[in-house]
């Protein structure tokens, strides 16, 4: 896999330097392209577009620490290569400095082309198979997706992370990654998809300690196996150790009615290892089929502290003209992992009820969602939390409305009163505004909200009250001159703490000249609360240099004035260029 990677590179770097070549070319050699393209016609179906582009920043701040680094670059180039309809090649280039030893690397190198029936990834790509298995990370590798017909297959894997020595935040190990899928159907029609996904961190790609050892506790419990009393956890290398995961699931889609009604089910089960230096089980004692056994030997080892579970997402939607309906259920067991995800949160039960009606200029939009954990009753409390939202827009020739009730419950049913709490929260706002076309108001509104929260935990109760205006407007100057602006005060009531207002004031002046090659904002924008004051400012311009090169400009000054004091500045500078 190593080798196939760097071979990929290289011959992507040998490809990216032609695509330069063929863009950057002088009159003489445009000539030349324009007669072979005459004595070759083929020449006219290929086409190349793209865009490429270089990004500069400085940073600076007095007063805190940074939270930038102080000077960034990147260097970004995406071409696509069309031959015909038959086949296309795109690549994916981001060079930056922000990748440094202590973190995962930002660099992507990637080639993907693809055809009729298939595409292919090579180096960099974005991982996704499903909700549940692969979806959301980068895999450094290659894969090959082929659907002739209506049959559907995917093979691919690769390296996820790379291995970092550091803290408990920004440690990880080697990690790598391979994953199939077999299916039947269209991608965007009805389907069902066979997922299998192994992924598996490299156990030797940190270095640890000659006097650790692993045996004396259990890292997902942190308890000893002989007496199980709780310990100090270990900081290294316990606090970050191996893993190992073994995800296979169903994936499939249902349209019928013309595609007025889908149905979408999946369904994934999880096999997840925090540390493979544990005690491997063992098997004889386990009251479990054969043909598991051996897979399981073969596969996946069952350690001491693995987590076997699945997850379930099941959705009905239905379509129309006016109404557009929705209805969803998903639970994922408290032991389900996929590192095929950048993250998820276990151990939930959720519901989802939505409904879009349009009727004539208005819009009616219904949502009921309810959330609860504690799945396996494992747990001395259940939370629960239920969510209802309503709002209707409208649209009567210049005037805008909108109304939205958002209400929140959350709670428990603990039976102790030391553990029990609930929580509910009401918001009701309104949004009016007015339209203008020809005069120099252009847009003026208003918002109102207003929001009640009653907290109950641990047997302290307190309630707040909210009452936020704003007041927005949009002027036309001159011809080429918009100034927009916002003014919201905000008034805080709680019974536990004194009453205390909120101002907000915002402008924006934008001047277009050129024949709309240059663009220029200036924008300002302060708050205060209680004893704190903070400004923010800045300039954002934008010059079209000529027709495919574009320059962007952009300046921002942060000013906080509190407790403590301190100033940020952020200067970037980006030049785009389209091929």
């Amino acid at each position: 896999m190593k080798k196939l990677f760097k071979r990929t590179v290289c011959n992507l770097e040998i490809l990216l330097s032609l695509i330069f070549m063929i863009e950057i070319r002088n009159p003489a050699t445009t000539l030349n392209a324009q007669e072979l393209s005459k004595k070759y016609p083929i020449l006219q179906q290929v086409r190349l577009s793209g865009q490429a582009h270089v990004y500069g920043e400085l940073y600076d701040v007095h007063g805190i620490e940074g939270r930038r680094p102080p000077s960034t670059g990147r260097i970004g180039f995406r071409p696509l290569l069309q031959i015909s309809n038959l086949f296309n090649v795109s690549a994916d280039l981001l060079l930056s400095t922000e990748g440094s030893r202590t973190r995962q690397n930002m660099n992507i190198l990637g080639l993907h082309p693809s055809w009729a029936w298939g595409k292919a990834h090579f180096g960099d790509y974005p991982g996704q198979f499903s909700r549940y298995s692969l979806n959301g990370i980068n895999v450094k590798g290659a894969e090959i997706d082929i659907f002739p017909g209506r049959m559907r297959f995917a093979l691919g894997g690769g390296q996820t992370k790379r291995a970092v020595e550091g803290t408990v935040i920004n440690q990880s190990y080697s990690q790598y990654l391979i994953g199939s899928r077999l299916g039947y159907g269209k991608q965007n029609g009805s389907y069902i998809d066979l997922i299998v996904l192994k992924v598996k961190d490299d156990a030797g790609s940190l270095s640890v300690p000659e006097n650790v050892d692993y045996n004396y506790v259990i890292p997902d419990t942190l308890e000893t196996e002989t007496d199980t009393i709780w310990i100090e956890p270990p900081y290294h290398p316990l606090a970050v150790t191996p893993r190992e995961n073994l995800v296979a699931g169903i994936a499939t889609r249902l349209t019928i009615l013309n595609q007025r009604l889908t149905l979408e089910w999946e369904s994934t089960a999880s096999g997840y290892t925090k540390n493979i230096n544990a005690r491997p089980v063992n098997q004889d004692s386990l009251d479990a089929p054969t043909w598991l056994k051996t897979l399981s030997r073969n596969v996946f080892t069952p350690r001491t502290g693995s987590n076997l579970d699945y997850a379930t997402d099941l959705r009905l939607h239905f379509q129309t003209t006016q109404l557009t309906t929705q209805i969803g259920y998903k639970t994922i067991g408290p032991g389900f992992h996929s590192l095929g995800l950048p993250s998820m949160v276990n151990d939930r039960r959720e519901l989802n009820l939505q409904t879009i009606y349009r009727f004539e200029k208005h819009r009616l939009n219904i949502r009921y969602v309810r959330l609860s954990d504690n799945l396996s009753k494992q747990k001395q409390e259940t939370n629960t939390r239920d969510q209802i939202q309503g709002s209707i827009n409208s649209r009567l020739g210049n005037w805008r409305s909108n109304f939205n009730v958002n209400s929140l419950f959350t709670g428990n049913n603990a039976s102790s009163d030391s553990l029990s709490w609930d929580f509910s929260n009401w918001i009701i706002s309104t949004h009016q505004s007015l339209v203008f076309n020809e005069s120099i108001v252009r847009q003026m509104g208003m918002q109102y909200t207003f929001q009640h929260s009653d907290k109950n935990m641990r047997q302290e109760k307190s309630k707040a009250y909210y009452h936020t205006v704003n007041l927005t407007g949009s002027f036309q100057l001159i011809t080429r001159l918009t100034m927009n602006f916002s003014v919201g005060v905000s008034y805080r009531n709680s019974g536990n703490q004194d009453a205390y207002t909120t101002q907000v004031y915002s402008a924006r002046l934008t001047h277009i000249a050129m024949n709309n090659r240059l663009s220029t904002s200036l924008f300002s924008t302060s708050s205060m609360v209680r004893d704190t004051r903070s400004i923010r400012s800045g300039v954002t311009s934008s010059y079209y240099l000529t027709h495919k090169n574009q320059i962007n400009f952009k300046w921002f000054m942060t000013m906080i004035r509190s407790n403590r004091k301190y100033e940020e500045q952020q200067f970037s500078l980006m030049l785009t260029h389209k091929l």
